[in-house]
C-alpha cells in the first residue's frame, strides 16, 4: 500500500481542518491515565465495534460526552484506517470545529478507548475529544498530523473477504500486504 505523509510546520496556517487524522499511534502508548497497546488486533476490534454499532464516532470538545453536560459534536469519524504509523480516521468536521482548528484554538486530539484487561490492548474507540491537554504523552498536534494518502480502496468486496477466510488471514493484513 502506497502511503505518503505530509507534515505541516507548527507555524503553518491551517486553511482547513484535515480530512484524515491520526487517532492513535501504534505500539506501547504512554498515557497519563495508564499505558496500553495499539496493534492490528486493536484496529480490527475497533473497526468491528464501529461497524457493529452502525454509527459514526463523535469528536467532541474537552470530553464533554463523558460528562453530564450538553456535548455538541465537533466532528464525526466516518471510517477507520490502519497504516504503518498509526490508526487514522476520516473525519467530517463541523464548521465550528473547523474554525477552532484554523484559529489554532484547539491543537490536539484525545481519544477515549476501552482497554482489554488481560493484555492492555485497545479494544474499542468510544469517542475523541478536541483538547489542548491530551492524556497521551507525545501526541502530535492536529496541525502537524500525518496525512495518509490512500491509493487503494480499503473496503474488501465479497470475493476478497472469502479469500481472507480461506487463507485464515485478517482483512487488515490482506489490505496491508496484498495491495
Amino acid at each position: 500500500m502506497e502511503v505518503y505523509t505530509e507534515i505541516l510546520s507548527q507555524t503553518a496556517n491551517l486553511m482547513e481542518a484535515p480530512e484524515y487524522i491520526r487517532v492513535l499511534p501504534l505500539g506501547h502508548v504512554s498515557s497519563e491515565k495508564g499505558d496500553f497497546v495499539v496493534d492490528t488486533e486493536s484496529f480490527q476490534m475497533m473497526k468491528e465495534h464501529m461497524e457493529h454499532r452502525g454509527i459514526d464516532i463523535v469528536i467532541d470538545y474537552e470530553h464533554q460526552t463523558l460528562k453530564d453536560v450538553q456535548a455538541p459534536a465537533g466532528g464525526w469519524i466516518k471510517e477507520l484506517f490502519f497504516e504503518s504509523n498509526g490508526i487514522f480516521a476520516k473525519v467530517e468536521w463541523t464548521k465550528k470545529a473547523k474554525d477552532y482548528l484554523k484559529n489554532r484554538e484547539y491543537r490536539y486530539l484525545s481519544p477515549v478507548v476501552l482497554v482489554r484487561g488481560k493484555d492492555r490492548k485497545v479494544s474499542q474507540l468510544h469517542s475523541v475529544a478536541l483538547t489542548n491537554t491530551p492524556a497521551i504523552n507525545g501526541m502530535i498536534p492536529i496541525v502537524n498530523s500525518e496525512k495518509p494518502h490512500l491509493q487503494i480502496n480499503t473496503k474488501l468486496d465479497d470475493t476478497q473477504k472469502k479469500i481472507c477466510r480461506m487463507l485464515n488471514i485478517s482483512e487488515v493484513d490482506f489490505i496491508k500486504y496484498s495491495m
